[in-house]
């Protein structure tokens, strides 16, 4: 009998290539889920304390809002009743007439009290001391002097005369307020004139109840937004607080400093001085985490604020993200089971374009790409690398072509710094009279082209004139209109010899076509080199300034008018100064002022005015102020065109010495 040949062992599910990558694949999957669930979590909680913040510090703001409102309202009624009081005269009928004319204008006001100091208003005045108070319906009045006690005496009375302005009560109970908590806005009586050092005549007060700022609170703050009101009198008294052993009988300083509640010191701080605060603080006592808002109602000295604590804003959010995991971990159940069905069918596909892309990677674009042609992801990802090589392929061309253009671009650049600092004078001596004028600048552009510029010449009536700008914006466009402005400013200086004349001329033709509505920032003088006056113009420019022989540095302080290049203006203002022999007048552009270390600190006007020394030449000014400013960026990037240019007037044997000094360092002479 014949017997089946024996067949091989299968192999075991537990060992196949499918399994293990399945479970692989699962594993990932979990952490991924578990990685997404965080995140979520994370990115969540994030929106969710922002968004409380955001809440809470609405509601905080509109609850304060809200009792400014009352408040508001009440000092607008006490100062009313006050300039009323002081301007009716001392009949008492008219004053009773404005004590009830307060109470029927606000309904917040539950009483009004009016002192008048016997002849402080007139010399037979008997004085005048009224209080009403509603009860009820009905209006109960009385004098203050009936009342049982001497108002002189009395302590709020005694403050609120001494006081320069109005303030608000500690809230208080008593028999007059039936043991309903009040509030009291006092303010001094003072005729019109008067001011806050002169001693009033009398006072004013207004009682509120503060059931009515509890109101204003409760609309401010819905119950549902689960939030902690917390209300503060100017005295720091907790008139509203989640701590019910608190209200009315604890003061914030000293729930702070001895009641255990360092975390509420912020708080503390922001009521004494009346500014909003933010923070996050732990309760010693819970352990909770809260995030507390709170916000000054208005200059009444009153506080009000809300907490919230972590667990409410994060309670539903902590339920959501579990069940986002609980749901994600299940459904990998049968994942699993598709990707070891589809494992083997994918990996040979994939495996066969991860070769084709390591040739890719090795820069073999010729290399075959295999399924093309199919029709599902696999063929969608080959077709994606066909045409990824394709992209690559033309990108090198272009990059191969973008890097001659650059090349090209560079050169030109260089081309046109050099055309840039041919336009610019070379450093010269003028002399006349006896007298010689050193001049020198120096021109760092930021960029290959720049549009910081500066001019300067010698003109027939043994004057020199110059100038210094500065062009908005930098690079090409900055280098065109600098040329633009340089070249008009010098036309201009050829015909008039005022330095305003020259800028306002100026200042006409560089808004003609000026379309991009660039600018420039100019400085203009003229100097006479025998007697040393300098005549000065500035067009938005920073002042200049005189370094004189002693050493002290002054600065020529200008009236500035609008840079070239805004709008037409013919009313530039000069500045008459002396250039001393063995000075040196300075300029520069905020390339200097504006330069910047690594640590974003700026050069300015006081580390310029310590680099100036008397005694060197025009050169070796400008050459000292450029080292020292490249010393303090140490090597930061530059932000902008650095210009500076010297002006030094010495007797013309010592200029000549100079010159022929530095021609001999420059020559190794």
């Amino acid at each position: 009998m014949d017997r089946d040949p024996p067949r091989s062992p299968r192999l075991r599910w537990h060992r196949s290539l499918r399994t293990r990558m399945a479970l692989w694949s699962g594993l990932l999957n979990a952490v991924l889920v578990l990685a997404t669930t965080l995140a979520f979590y994370l990115g969540a909680r994030m929106l969710v304390v922002h968004n409380a913040r955001v809440e809470a510090q609405a509601l905080t703001r509109q609850g304060a809002l809200n009792l400014e409102a009352i408040l508001d309202s009440v000092q607008v009624s006490g100062r009313t009743l006050a300039a009323g009081a002081t301007g009716v005269g001392a009949q008492p009928l008219h004053l009773r007439s404005l004590l009830l004319a307060s109470l029927a204008g606000d309904p917040d006001i539950a009483g009004a009290m009016i002192i008048v100091e016997p002849g402080r208003l007139a010399p037979d005045d008997p004085g005048f001391t009224w209080y009403i108070r509603r009860d009820g319906q009905r209006l109960v009045e009385r004098s203050v002097q009936d009342l049982g006690y001497d108002y002189r005496a009395m302590p709020w009375y005694v403050r609120t005369i001494e006081a320069p302005r109005p303030w608000w009560s500690e809230p208080y109970a008593n028999a007059a307020t039936a043991g309903a908590d009040f509030t009291t806005y006092n303010l001094p009586l003072r005729l019109p004139g008067d001011g806050a050092l002169v001693p009033a005549l009398g006072m004013v007060s207004l009682d509120v109840p503060v059931s009515r700022l509890l109101e204003g609170l409760l609309q401010g703050v819905p119950a549902e937004a689960g939030l902690q009101p917390m209300l503060f009198s100017p005295g720091g008294l907790a008139v509203v607080h989640p701590d019910a052993g608190l209200r009315m009988r604890q003061r914030l300083p000293v729930l702070v400093e001895h009641g255990g509640r360092a975390d509420l010191a912020p708080l503390a701080q922001a009521h004494a001085s009346g500014q909003a605060v933010e923070f996050e603080h732990h309760d010693p006592a819970s352990g909770e985490s809260f995030l507390t808002q709170a916000a000054p109602v208005g200059d009444s000295g009153w506080t009000f604020a809300t907490s919230a604590s972590e667990s409410f804003i994060l309670r539903q959010l902590r339920e959501v993200a579990q069940w986002v995991a609980l749901i994600g971990l299940l459904a990998l159940l049968p994942a699993l089971v598709l990707v070891r069905r589809y494992t083997g069918r994918l990996l040979q596909p994939i495996e066969d374009l991860t070769d084709s892309a390591r040739h890719f990677a090795n820069g073999e674009f010729d290399y075959p790409l295999p399924h093309i042609g199919r029709r599902d992801e696999v063929g969608v990802m080959a077709r994606a690398y066909n045409s990824a090589r394709g992209s690559i392929q033309r990108q090198l061309r272009e990059i191969e072509a973008m890097a001659g253009a650059r090349q090209k671009l560079e050169s030109e650049l260089g081309i046109a710094r050099e055309i840039q600092e041919s336009m610019l004078p070379h450093p010269r001596v003028v002399e006349h009279a006896g007298m010689a004028v050193d001049l020198c600048a120096v021109l760092e552009p930021a960029k290959a082209v720049g549009g910081d510029f500066y001019q300067f010449a010698e003109l027939d009536d043994g004057a020199v004139w110059f100038a210094i700008g500065d062009v908005s914006d930098k690079g090409v466009p900055a280098a065109l209109f600098m040329a633009r402005t340089a070249t008009v400013l010098e036309g201009q200086a050829r015909r008039h010899a005022s330095p305003a004349a020259i800028l306002a001329a100026a200042s006409g033709r560089l808004v003609e076509g000026n379309e991009t509505c660039m600018f420039a920032t100019v400085l203009c003088g003229r100097l006479e080199v025998a007697t040393g006056r300098c005549l000065l113009a500035s067009a938005g420019h920073d002042p200049p300034a005189l370094v004189h022989a002693d050493g002290r540095v002054e600065t020529l302080a200008l009236e500035a008018g609008p840079p070239l290049g805004f709008e037409v203006f013919d009313r530039y203002v000069v500045r008459e100064a002396w250039l001393p022999a063995d000075a040196t007048l300075v300029a520069w552009t905020d390339g200097i002022t504006e330069a910047f270390d690594a640590d974003d600190a700026g050069y300015g006007d006081t580390r310029l005015r310590q680099a100036l020394r008397p005694g060197e030449g025009a050169d070796a000014t400008c050459r000292r102020l450029l080292r020292d400013v490249q010393h303090f960026v140490a090597g930061a990037a530059q932000s902008d065109d650095i210009t500076v240019l010297a002006i030094r007037r010495t007797h013309a044997v010592a200029a000549a010495t100079t010159v022929d000094d530095a021609v001999a360092v420059a020559t190794g002479g």
